[in-house]
């Protein structure tokens, strides 16, 4: 049985798209049987395309693919390209069959369940692991904003607080050079040091502002750099007292 005796059911637009895919080399087949044949067409998101009978007498071959218009019972051009790629790897498979039909809702999830294949497993397993590493991508972009989020708010409580009070700040000379400079690099980030500097509240503003600057968390290596270049001198100027 040629797959041409079937093109009545694509539209012609269909069959010229399902050509071009398998002719491009679009179309990998994963480890066919006698009664299933598993496509995957290499697409910018990957579909899956099933061609599955009940047995090597029966005369239906049931198509299904996991595109919108495949959901829709629509013959697709993934199934086209599907039937291609098996008439000329595996024709076999097509022998005393003469009916094509979509397979309906109740058949996917009963008689014609599939046993993954080694290859379909690992491109399932793969799909899992990249949705996993997208979620946890995601919560982490969510702790870094809403710790960002505490940041400002800190800085903005503490300039309000600055001017009611209208407090004074220390003069620059009461601390070293690089004292002052690394006490306005914590200032500008939301951590106020100069008025009770010791070695717990500077590793904690440490602590939470790697959590930003971090490379592996978001921010870059000049970053961390500063980060700990004036946590370190802080660190030195404490122990000194």
């Amino acid at each position: 049985m040629s797959v041409q005796n079937w093109e009545h059911f694509f539209k012609p637009e269909v069959r010229s798209s399902g050509r071009t895919l398998f002719s491009q080399g679009k179309v990998s087949l994963q480890q066919p049987s006698d009664t299933e044949i598993v496509a995957f067409i290499r697409i910018s998101s990957p579909l899956k395309v099933s061609l599955k009978t009940k047995s090597i007498e029966s005369s239906t071959v049931f198509a299904d693919c996991n595109c919108p218009a495949g959901k829709k019972d629509l013959f697709c051009k993934h199934i086209w390209a599907a039937l291609l790629a098996t008439e000329a790897k595996n024709p076999d498979f097509f022998e005393a069959k003469t009916e094509i039909e979509k397979m309906e809702s109740h058949l996917k999830a009963t008689t014609f369940k599939p046993k993954p294949t080694a290859q379909s497993q690992a491109y399932e397993d793969k799909q899992a692991a990249f949705k996993e590493k997208q979620t946890a991508y995601k919560d982490q972009q969510k702790e870094k904003q809403s710790l960002y989020r505490k940041i400002q708010y800190q800085k903005q409580k503490l300039r309000q607080k600055s001017f009611k009070n209208k407090k004074s700040m220390p003069e620059p000379n009461e601390f070293p050079s690089t004292v002052e400079k690394a006490l306005d690099y914590f200032s500008q980030n939301g951590f106020e040091l100069r008025e009770s500097m010791n070695k717990d509240l500077i590793s904690a503003a440490k602590k939470k502002l790697a959590r930003i600057f971090h490379p592996d968390l978001g921010g870059s290596h000049e970053e961390i750099l500063d980060l700990n270049k004036y946590s370190d001198i802080l660190m030195v100027f404490v122990k000194k007292d």
